[in-house]
This record gives structure tokens, sequence and C-alpha cells, in this order.
């Protein structure tokens, strides 16, 4: 009995030893790169885990321009999007949301099809971000040759970000946005973009946060000369938890969705046309 005892004990000692080793040489995703799905008016990388839903509130005040008369924009006109996300399977999110201007219903979906490791095997996170806008103005608006796909805009995004320390983490991306139909004397249809977006961590659950969204004149299907191409730009503060995440933030677009903030801001790009701004996530697994 001990000749087949002692044997069989030493095969299961060296097949554990060989997982264990096996477990220590797996390079995994690193941990946080972002504090949120969302970093002020741009999505991030970051996926949260399979069944999370997620609940979000952006929520942008008026411009800075009046001064205290009201309280630099907070009592002013708002522009608001709830939203809520879900997480169908590993790094695959779709979400659903309603922005008050315009009254856009939009249909998203993020897919982070790579993810930066910690060992750096994977040295970046690659996401493809994309939605579709339905505008709920009412049929007038849109002519006497009203059709139904006068009301869509698009927009797509491809995403790459790397954690550089356990501070700083930093993003690029390039994006294309379209609108079906379109008041030709002011927009263009299309308007390809370039933004650059970033946190760095100076407490344990606060960072300071930043937004820059620039617009081209490319593709422009009107092609007139005096669109108004001014970057979007933004800095703030997050404090993240676990499941929440608050940002505060000064910036300039008054736009939230993101085809609106790269054709439809034409705003004069002064500081008296900034606006205070939030975005609120929560978290909830099932």
């Amino acid at each position: 009995m001990k000749k087949i005892f002692i044997p069989f004990i030493a095969l299961v000692l060296a097949n554990v030893m060989v997982f264990a080793q096996e477990e220590t040489t797996v390079d995994k995703p690193v941990v946080e790169p972002f504090g949120s799905g969302y970093l002020i008016d741009n999505q991030t990388t970051l996926v949260p885990y399979p069944k999370t839903l997620e609940f979000v509130i952006q929520h942008k005040f008026g411009t800075l321009e009046n001064g205290k008369s009201d309280v630099w924009g907070i009592y002013n006109s708002a522009n608001v999007r709830l939203a809520l996300n879900f997480v169908v399977m590993k790094n695959v999110q779709v979400g659903y949301g309603l922005t008050r201007t315009d009254m856009v219903h939009d249909f998203s979906a993020k897919w982070t099809f790579i993810e930066q490791t910690r060992k750096n095997s994977v040295p970046l996170s690659v996401a493809f971000y994309g939605n579709l806008g339905l505008s709920g103005n009412p049929e007038d608006t849109y002519g006497v040759d009203y059709e139904f796909s006068n009301r869509l805009s698009m927009f797509g995004q491809l995403i790459a970000s790397r954690k550089f320390t356990d501070r700083l983490s930093l993003q690029v991306s390039a994006s294309f946005s379209h609108f079906n139909q379109t008041d030709t004397s002011k927009f263009d249809y299309d308007r390809i973009g370039l933004h650059l977006n970033g946190r760095f961590k100076v407490t344990e659950g606060g960072s300071v946060i930043f937004n820059y969204d620039q617009p081209l004149k490319a593709l422009q299907l009107t092609n007139h000369e005096d669109v108004k191409l001014h970057p979007n730009v933004a800095l703030g503060y997050e404090i993240a938890t676990v499941s929440h995440a608050f940002q505060f933030y000064l910036g300039y677009s008054k736009q939230l969705m993101p085809q609106y903030v790269m054709v439809r801001e034409t705003k004069d790009f002064d500081f008296n046309q900034f606006n205070f701004g939030f975005v609120i996530t929560r978290l909830t697994g099932y």
C-alpha cells in the first residue's frame, strides 16, 4: 500500500506546484485604470464586471457670463442626461439614455477588446464605443419632407488607454460623428474628432481629471468656411469608490451627447462661455 500511496502523493504535490507556478505567471489586467466608465464628456476603456447595472446622471449648468446674477450659471438653463448601462458579458456593455437637448434618446454599446496587463505583456487597453441618437423634436422641425430617418444621429469612437503608474492614466481616441439632417447654414453633417483625456490620483479616492476634444475640418459635406471648430476643454476633480464616482468640472461645451459636442457646439470660445457640470455614476451588481 505504501508503494502506491507515496508516488500518488508525490504526483499530486507536483501538480499543485505546477498549477501554483502557472497562477503566479498569469499576466492579469491592470487594476482600476480609471475610476469610472465616464471621464467628463468621454467614455473610458473601463467596463465593469458582467451583470453590473450602471446608473448615470450627467448635468451641465448655464454659462458663467451672467456672473452672480444667476450664480455663475447654476440658476440658468441646464442640460441633463439620465442613462442606464448594463454589462451583458465580460467587457461588453450596452445602454440607453435620454438627454434634455432635443430630447434625444440614445442607444449605445462599448466593447473593450484589448486590456492592458500588469506586467505589460499587453501595453494598452483598446475599446470601441458607439451610439445611435434619436431626436424627440416635433415633426415640423424637420420640414415638409419629413422622414423618420431625419431624427437619427450617430457617433463612433476608437479609444486607446494606458495606466502609466498607480496615479496616472491617459487615453487618446479618434471619433466620427454624423447627423442625417442638419441646418447647413450652421452645421455640417459629418465630423472627425481627436480626443485626449486623463486622470491623476492625488489621494486614494480623489483624482484631478481633464478632457480635450478637437473637432477637425474634414469630411464636411457642406464645406462652408464659417463653421466654428472650437475645442471642448474641461478640467475637474473626481471622487471615486468601488460603486460610486462623482466628477465635478468646469468645461466649454454645454452639450452632453458626443456627436452634439463635436458638431453642434458653435458658441464663442471665451471663458465666460464655460460652464460648471457634474457626472454621477452608481454601480449595482446582479
